[in-house]
């Protein structure tokens, strides 16, 4: 998946998915970091808002045209993301711990992988690396347990490695932005996406 630039670094492709409602709030002035220390050390990097786009909750009826085709039948804005998806090498998953899990664009954007997950096409996911950025407001760090259990099992599944977590007490808008612990840790898991010793 990785291509050549030179010398011995490769240039990773970094997809970030911005799973929070609000825009410029803690999610993605988090995801903005991570993503800012990747293009730094070298990789590709691209961000998705995901309440900008139309993407429907998975649908039951569609499982047997997942299994025997590897991709979801709904048109939506879903269909679009596949490719991103499957050309990244890493994924940075951004979301607000909402009822100690995903926020629900978060949630319905991955149940939509659910059409890659059969053991024929759960290649297309093999390998990538997986980093999860969750700010919340509650100071108790369990608080994100589920959520974190959610996405390292999901990952485990589909043959990913669910290489960081990023857990940051942040309640108020922006307020992550004057955490310098915070933003320095989700600049340097950035820039670790783009380290060909961690492959």
């Amino acid at each position: 998946m990785m291509t050549s630039t030179s010398g011995d670094m490769c240039q990773m492709r970094v997809l970030g998915v911005v799973g929070s409602p609000r825009k410029n709030g803690n999610t993605e002035t988090l995801v903005d970091e991570v993503l800012r220390g990747a293009k730094e050390a070298g990789a590709t990097v691209e961000k998705i808002f995901l309440n900008d786009l139309d993407i429907k909750p998975c649908q039951s009826t569609c499982d047997e045209h997942c299994k025997a085709h590897g991709n979801c039948k709904i048109a939506d804005d879903m269909s679009n993301l596949y490719d991103k998806l499957y050309g990244s090498d890493a994924i940075v998953l951004g979301t607000p711990v909402y009822w100690w899990g995903p926020s629900a664009q978060m949630k319905a954007f991955i149940d939509r992988w659910y059409a890659s997950s059969h053991p024929a096409f759960v290649k297309r996911f093999e390998g990538k690396k997986l980093t999860l950025v969750a700010p919340f407001e509650d100071s108790d760090i369990s608080t994100a347990d589920p959520l974190v259990g959610m996405i390292k099992k999901s990952a485990a599944y589909l043959k990913m490695d669910f290489l960081a977590r990023l857990l940051v007490t942040a309640g108020e808008k922006g307020v992550v932005a004057r955490n310098i612990k915070a933003m320095n840790e989700a600049y340097a898991t950035g820039a670790l996406l783009n380290n060909p010793d961690i492959y």
